[in-house]
């Protein structure tokens, strides 16, 4: 067989296809070599790793695509074989009328495609730009829950903060430390000593760091108040009696 007149034809209709990439030139020649390998049989029965391999096509969805194309457009007439232990069947320069593909082609259903292979807008179907819409809408239907949710949460949150500010806020009014000192059974009398210690050190906790919860101060104070006032209820003692001896005394008495 005149394999230099088979070489022409498919250069003949490759250079007048638009759509003919680099990787096709390369699944062909791939397969017109195997088909040289065999002697130019009416048939040859491939394997797609050893294809993949002598092709340099890394993917099995490029190597698929590429495959679909060559027997769409009658370069090849593929028959694929869904048996691994049987390789599919390749005739190349079939006479009959174009198909659009074998049947069952499993090209079809692939819809990735690899990461080194450039992005064809004409290849892409709907079905990806509707996982793509269907993707962005539940993303806005989250972002909507969550504006939602903020919208009540956040002003009652920032209210809380306020009124407890307004508590926290030092120097306290007077009426609040002698309110807090009695709700903690303590005396108006203490909340003025409290309020009057504070105020002339500058609301400085120890003398030093600014005071931030005054109310926590109060409780310190009322307990060490408690503490001390315990601790001198204790420590009342009878003292020592001074010796009841004679002002006029005579040394010179014996011991």
């Amino acid at each position: 067989m005149n394999y230099i007149k088979q070489l022409t034809h498919f250069f003949n209709k490759s250079s007048v296809d638009p759509k003919f990439t680099p990787t096709y030139m390369s699944l062909f020649m791939a397969l017109f070599q195997s088909w040289n390998q065999a002697r130019f049989t009416q048939q040859i029965q491939i394997i797609r790793d050893d294809i993949m391999r002598l092709s340099k096509i890394n993917s099995k969805a490029t190597y698929h695509k590429a495959m679909a194309y060559l027997h769409s457009n009658r370069y090849i007439d593929y028959k694929p074989s869904y048996n691994p232990l049987k390789g599919s069947q390749i005739s190349f320069f079939p006479k009959d009328l174009p198909v659009s593909s074998p049947k069952h082609e499993p090209v079809h259903i692939l819809t990735t495609r690899p990461l080194n292979e450039p992005y064809n807008k004409l290849s892409s179907t709907n079905i990806i730009t509707d996982n793509i819409s269907t993707h962005s809408r539940e993303k806005e239907k989250k972002l909507n829950k969550k504006m939602v949710r903020s919208e009540f949460s956040i002003p009652q949150f920032k209210k809380e903060k306020s009124s407890e500010k307004k508590e926290n806020k030092i120097p306290p009014a007077t009426h609040q430390v002698e309110e807090f000192f009695l709700s903690q059974h303590a005396t108006i009398q203490e909340a003025q000593r409290f309020i009057n210690h504070y105020t002339a050190n500058g609301w400085l906790v120890g003398g030093k760091s600014p005071m931030i919860d005054w109310k926590a101060s109060g409780k310190n104070w009322i307990a060490n108040t408690t503490k001390f006032n315990s601790n001198a209820k204790q420590d009342k003692s009878p003292r020592a009696q001074h010796l009841h001896s004679s002002a006029n005394k005579n040394y010179f008495e014996p011991l």
